[in-house]
Parts: structure tokens; sequence; C-alpha cells
């Protein structure tokens, strides 16, 4: 199979992605500049009709979508890993809360925590012509996320 096929047989619009998110689900949403925006975008029109959605990321780069419907805290909640201003802002407006732990060992609670990880999205580069995408600067934790994860966007 060449690259073409392989990609096609990945790819998947924004739309579609988010879709695929239900309430009760948790969501690995990346780290700093691999935070998702098209998925993102999407995802703040799907949130109003759900529930109990659980976000988890870190080091935000800019205001997610999510965070900008109305009233954020009816339908998720953002668990950081690591918090700037913008996930100090959300801490205060009820939605969001710290996941206090040393960053060194992020790696580790992906392969060995009980906690359930439906979806992981996050922004990487395009495939390569093995089939592979680099998550980039951010690939500490990010590729022990995948693996946890049901499905991965």
């Amino acid at each position: 199979m060449d690259c073409k096929e392989l990609y096609a047989q990945k790819l998947m619009t924004a739309a579609q992605a988010a879709a695929l998110v239900k309430s009760g689900d948790w969501v690995d949403y990346g780290w700093a500049v691999n935070t998702p925006v098209a998925v993102d975008a999407e995802l703040a029109k799907r949130l109003p009709e759900l529930e109990g959605v659980n976000f988890r990321g870190g080091i935000l780069m800019w205001v997610p979508a999510i965070f900008q419907i109305d009233d954020p805290a009816a339908h998720m909640t953002w668990n950081s890993w690591h918090m700037g201003g913008i996930e100090r802002k959300a801490v205060a407006a009820g939605y969001a809360y710290y996941s206090p732990l040393r960053y060194s060992e992020l790696p580790r609670y992906y392969r060995e925590s009980p906690d359930p990880l439906n979806i992981a999205v996050f922004v990487v580069a395009p495939m390569d012509s093995h089939g592979y995408f680099n998550p980039g600067p951010c690939a500490s934790h990010l590729a022990d996320a995948a693996r946890k994860a049901d499905k991965v966007f």
C-alpha cells in the first residue's frame, strides 16, 4: 500500500472526529502547541448537547472554543496537568481543575493509571511515507496517551 492509500484510510474531518465524542467521555486534548484547533471548533458546536465530558490537557496557548460556549460547567470539566493563565481563569469560572503531578511522571501515568481515556486528539505533522505522524515538540507523553486511548485523532 502506498502512502496516498494509507493516508486516505486515516483521513477524517474535524467534524467527523468531534461527532465521535459522547457524554461522559474522557478526552485528552494535547499539550501546549499540540492542542487541537479544528476539532476544538467543531466540538464547541456539539458540546452544548453533551454533558459530563472530561478533558485533559495543559499549558494552553490560546482559549479553546470549548471554553467559550454558554455555561461550559454544565457540559464539561477541564483537568489540567500544568496551568497557565487561561486555565486559572477557567478554574475561577468553576469548570477547571488542576491535577497535581510532576511532569516527568506523566508518561508513566498514562501507562499505569486505571483511569479511562476514550479519545486522544492533538495536532501532529502530516503523515510521512511510512504512515506515521510526528507530534513534534510536545512528544514526551503524547505517545503514551495515544497508546492508551480507545480512539486517536
